[in-house]
């Protein structure tokens, strides 16, 4: 299936899914811009339409990506619509044209609805023509290279671009650019835009996935095909190409429908080919992580879901190194038919991939109604993660799977996040709900050491809460007819402290035993071809926690999961 698109329009929180690392080759060059002038001045020719010119100059950072110096626009008090206009480009004899450049915007905790852009005109400034356009919101745009490709009218031979600011500029940081480049473009260029789709699917539910695709080049593509990729290359799910036109975007709909064996964490992305596309680094997306649940899982999502309201310290709190988090969840919006909750998901942005952060969570249930006063007592809570968590760079949905299960009774519960990183990150934000009335949060951090969960020091109340979706199953496992059946080969015991054996109940014959974390890493493999009735195995070395083991037969899999003490 495929829908094409016609709008110029963006959410600014799909940026950094967008255009994520682009680089192109072209024809001819026709325009470069570095910016290599004294701080405070703009470059020849460059203008600034506007009633109240906000501070447009050349600064001596580099936070767009590039090389000191860059453009940049700080805060200010001016209000209104401005457009910082470039000097005339000659384009004559070309009319498809790329336009790519380096870019960061640091934003502002407030929001009174300014609408920022990229605008090009070739009548000097009579109209113009938006290549980008976006509500700023409260997010950064990530730093990043972006690419917009167009049209010039026909007979056209100048024109100018313009970034555009309306609205007061009070309510921003600062806006940063360099390495501008416009371009007449080659003949054949597909471009991988994004991917967007369901990240935690269940087994045996069909999955979708939307996959943008835009023609970079000069000439009309209807041979190529849309692919969907998992970690190991394998191809997931495949669509033909329909006609595209120079500029044009098409969304195509990929399908996935995960078995037993595809249970846990998985990395894809999305892939463009064609035998004519001359240039192949822009054909593929940038990472989209999966993790495939059990067949009956519900999931359940508490908070406001328009909510953009994203705060730095609940749950984590990267200004700090150590940070201590409890949320009290209402027990009327917890409305699960099942009683195992073994993961949860928050959705946060990060300006830069921040990975391997210690984090500890704890559930527990409360009749407390509020955390006005105290921390709820977290003696009975329950360990249900103990490990490190990535956080992937722009506005993602962050997964994260137990270790234990826990079980849930039914009333208030509780989310108490423990955190350590060794630096401070800045630029970070988790999507809450907030509540004028409540403080249903209950905060501390510090830099100085991490904090023992036990012993809760003081502490402070927080109107927000962080948008929540919480996993419930019982655990069950599809029996499909590509896979061994589930009583063919038993595990045991399970859980497991040193040792764990394997057990053949049929007269089949077994490969390998590869073992999974619960993030689909791959731990282990063991050959199973010599396997007699049974087959031991040593997994002393392993951390206590859930993993998967992926028995293999001949043309067939079975999925256990493991419970290692």
């Amino acid at each position: 299936m495929m829908k094409k698109l016609t709008t110029l329009s963006f959410p600014l929180f799909l940026l950094n899914m967008i255009f994520c690392g682009f680089s192109m080759s072209a024809q001819q060059t026709l325009y470069t811009e570095e910016f290599n002038y004294p701080q405070g001045e703009l470059p020849p020719g460059w203008v600034i339409d506007a009633d109240q010119p906000p501070e447009w100059d050349v600064n001596v950072s580099q936070i767009a990506g590039g090389t000191a110096p860059e453009l940049y626009m700080g805060y200010g008090f001016q209000v209104g619509l401005s457009r910082l206009v470039s000097a005339p480009i000659d384009i004559d004899g070309h009319d498809k044209l790329a336009l790519r450049y380096k870019q960061y915007l640091i934003n502002y905790a407030a929001d009174a609805g300014e609408i920022i852009g990229l605008d090009v005109t070739f009548d000097d400034g009579a109209t113009w023509q938006p290549l980008w356009e976006s509500l700023l919101g409260l997010m950064n745009i990530p730093q990043d290279e972006y690419v917009y490709y167009f049209n010039a009218p026909a007979g056209a031979t100048e024109m100018k671009f313009a970034f555009r600011y309306d609205g007061n500029n009070n309510f921003i940081n600062g806006w940063a650019i360099d390495d501008i480049v416009v371009e007449a473009v080659i003949d054949n260029d597909l471009v991988a835009r994004k991917i967007t789709g369901n990240n935690t699917p269940n087994i045996g539910a069909e999955a979708t996935y939307t996959v943008t695709v835009e023609n970079g080049g000069a000439l009309s593509q209807n041979d190529y095909t849309v692919k969907l990729l998992n970690e190991n290359g394998d191809v997931v799910a495949s669509v033909a190409g329909e006609p595209i036109d120079f500029a044009e975007k098409i969304d195509y709909t990929l399908r996935f429908t995960p078995g037993n064996a595809d249970l846990g964490g998985h990395t894809f992305i999305a892939k463009v080919e064609s035998t004519d596309d001359a240039v192949l680094a822009n054909n593929e997306t940038s990472d989209f992580h999966v993790s495939v649940q059990y067949q009956d899982t519900e999931d359940i999502q508490i908070g406001d879901p328009n909510s953009t309201f994203a705060t730095n310290d609940t749950p984590y709190d990267f200004f700090y190194k150590h940070s201590l988090t409890q949320t009290l969840y209402n027990a009327a919006d917890i409305t699960a038919t099942q009683e195992s909750i073994n993961g949860l998901e928050y959705r946060a942005y990060f300006d830069n991939d921040t990975e391997d952060v210690a984090i500890q969570i704890y559930l527990g249930e409360t009749t407390q109604s509020d955390m006005s006063t105290d921390w709820v007592a977290p003696s009975s809570f329950t360990l249900v993660y103990d490990g490190m968590v990535d956080f992937q760079k722009g506005l993602n949905n962050i997964y994260i799977p137990f270790n234990t299960t826990y079980e849930y009774t039914g009333d208030n519960l509780v989310v108490y996040a423990n955190k350590s990183y060794p630096e401070q990150v800045l630029w970070v934000g988790f999507i809450n709900t907030p509540d004028q009335n409540t403080p249903y949060s209950r905060v501390v951090y510090g830099d100085d050491q991490p904090y023992d969960a036990m012993n809760t020091p003081a502490g402070f109340p927080r109107w927000t809460s962080p948008n929540i979706t919480l996993f419930f199953s019982s655990g069950e496992l599809a029996v499909t007819a590509n896979e061994i059946n589930t009583n063919a080969v038993s595990v045991y015991p399970n859980p497991a402290n040193a040792e764990v054996t394997l057990t053949k109940n049929q007269e089949i014959s077994l490969e390998a035993v590869t073992i999974y974390d619960v993030t689909g890493r791959l731990i282990d493999s063991v050959d199973l071809n010599k396997m007699g009735q049974s087959k031991t195995i040593d997994i002393s070395q392993l951390q206590s926690g859930i993993y998967f083991l992926r028995i293999k037969g001949e043309n067939a899999i079975l999925t256990k999961q493991l419970v290692k003490k």
